[in-house]
């Protein structure tokens, strides 16, 4: 290991001399031009700008793509019941029909399944409630 530190420094002292030419070889007007001019700030932020605008459009795209995959699927998980530590009751929803699964590693049963519809679809929580209330007033409570 030491002799590969050792070997790393020769090279580079072997090259200190040539970047020192190198930047002697570069005129001091050039050196001592202002990077920030008013034309190099102004494209910076239509770049930021362009990259913001990018990122919206790519998040509203998003959304949009996401609501009508939403929309068409006909099946919905109504409620879920953590039983262990890997393991779950799942009850799904599918047209009128709800259906109780055993959810484990590597495996899913059919535990119960109901011709009608045991459990009403929880439509929001009480967050999501008052979430969409703060949002809508611009004030929190």
């Amino acid at each position: 290991m030491n002799n590969y530190c050792l070997i790393n420094l020769k090279f580079l002292f072997l090259l200190l001399p040539g970047l020192s030419l190198a930047a002697e070889s570069v005129p001091a007007t050039a050196m001592r031009e202002d990077v920030l001019t008013s034309q190099a700030i102004i494209q910076m932020l239509l770049g930021l700008a362009l990259v913001i605008a990018v990122i919206f459009i790519l998040a509203w795209v998003l959304r949009r793509v996401s609501n009508l995959q939403q929309s068409h699927q006909k099946m919905k998980i109504v409620s879920s019941l953590s039983l262990g530590t890997r393991e779950r009751a799942v009850l799904i929803e599918v047209g009128d029909r709800q259906v109780l699964l055993g959810v484990a590693p590597g495996s899913v049963s059919l535990l119960e399944s109901f011709p009608e519809r045991v459990i009403a679809a929880a439509s929001n929580s009480e967050f999501e409630n008052k979430l969409k209330q703060s949002i809508k007033t611009g004030s929190p409570e």
